[in-house]
């Protein structure tokens, strides 16, 4: 009886033991797919091809096992729509610019860009390094119930393009300019009628003379869409954003059902795609597509530094009355404060002409 006791026994946890593993298996094997939903038109060639390469890169890595298929903007939501259609779980994924929900709470667009405040090379630094901005980050899209990722990092961007030259800071008066954030509100204590669009409608709204002029990206990229054919004068540097921080971002309950492979995977590519790839190239096609606009005959205008130091005045005074009022905008603007002021002591040792003197 003992033996026939134990051969059963046996039987039994050998067969426990294939069901686990076969289970442990089909977990290991489970595919996703998903679908992206993007703010970007198909003739947006830069922003398009990066959400595609985080998809690839993705489905690659995971050798299939997570498949997202990106769409252009308007093809599952509209181009301003996206975080709604993350947040609630239409869609499980995104690709934007977090700049676009500043009318959810101003908090947004410390993540994005604002005027005299974080260029390229400290966002790395800020996000990931001992401030750990990617924590307030993420604090922030969890109450929407997304979960959020780099989506790509730019450098400066292109100036203002006007149908008028723009000299100095009295010029702005009177103009309708497409522009978005918190350098919208700057525009417009310095008389400009601020006129929100989507990418998309940029070049209908100035074919329409709707608008004076616009801001939109980096050379390379205003170079790719065409931009040069809107507006013969760019003012020149571009204090609205001295970088630009896209988003790639994930509903709540679709990133839960995620094995913890697959979740690394996803956030390596978001990483690599958004911080390297992209990164180096459109960084490395901004000083050829500059040149391109010279030499179709673009007018390049210059503000001097005392019109940039008024922007910076404006710039704090609004983002402190902000913070004033919204204490998560104070807790995210004092980090990247408090970072740049330290970050600075050590970041002017890299350039020689910057070298304190002795």
């Amino acid at each position: 009886m003992k033996k026939a006791f134990y051969v059963v026994a046996m039987v039994l946890l050998v067969s426990i033991l294939v069901e686990v593993s076969l289970l442990l298996c089909g977990s290991s094997t489970q595919t996703f797919k998903w679908r992206m939903a993007t703010s970007w038109t198909l003739d947006n060639a830069h922003y398009t091809k990066e959400a595609v390469a985080i998809c690839d890169r993705v489905n690659q890595l995971s050798n299939g096992r997570l498949v997202i298929e990106p769409y252009t903007a308007g093809s599952l939501v509209g181009a301003m729509d996206v975080l709604d259609a993350v947040s609630n779980g239409t869609i499980e994924i995104g690709h934007s610019w977090p700049g676009y929900w500043t009318d959810k709470e101003p908090s947004f667009e410390l993540f994005s860009s604002i005027p005299d405040q974080m260029v390229i090379q400290e966002w790395l630094v800020w996000l990931y390094g001992p401030s750990r901005g990617i924590d307030l980050w993420q604090e922030l899209y969890a109450k929407y119930d997304v979960v959020v990722f780099p989506g790509g990092l730019d450098g400066p961007e292109f100036g203002w393009f006007t149908t008028e030259p723009v000299l100095t800071l009295d010029d702005f008066e009177g103009l309708r300019i497409r522009a978005t954030g918190l350098a919208a509100e700057v525009l417009e204590e310095l008389g400009v009628t601020v006129v929100p669009l989507a990418p998309g409608e940029i070049k209908a709204a100035m074919e329409r003379g709707d608008i004076d002029g616009f801001e939109y990206s980096t050379p390379a990229v205003d170079w790719l869409m065409g931009l040069q054919e809107l507006a013969p004068y760019v003012s020149m540097p571009a204090w609205h954003q001295p970088s630009a921080m896209a988003e790639t971002i994930v509903n709540q309950d679709a990133w839960d059902k995620l094995p913890d492979d697959l979740k690394a995977i996803l956030e390596a590519a978001c990483k690599e795609i958004s911080m390297v790839d992209y990164l180096a190239y459109s960084e490395g096609a901004n000083s050829e597509s500059f040149d391109k606009f010279v030499q179709y005959g673009t007018t390049i205008n210059v503000l001097g530094t005392e019109a940039m130091e008024t922007i910076a005045d404006i710039t704090n005074r609004l983002a402190d009355d902000k913070a004033a009022a919204d204490p998560f905008y104070a807790r995210v603007l004092q980090s990247q404060r408090d970072f740049r002021s330290n970050y600075r002591t050590w970041e002017l040792w890299g350039d020689y002409k910057l070298y304190p003197e002795q």
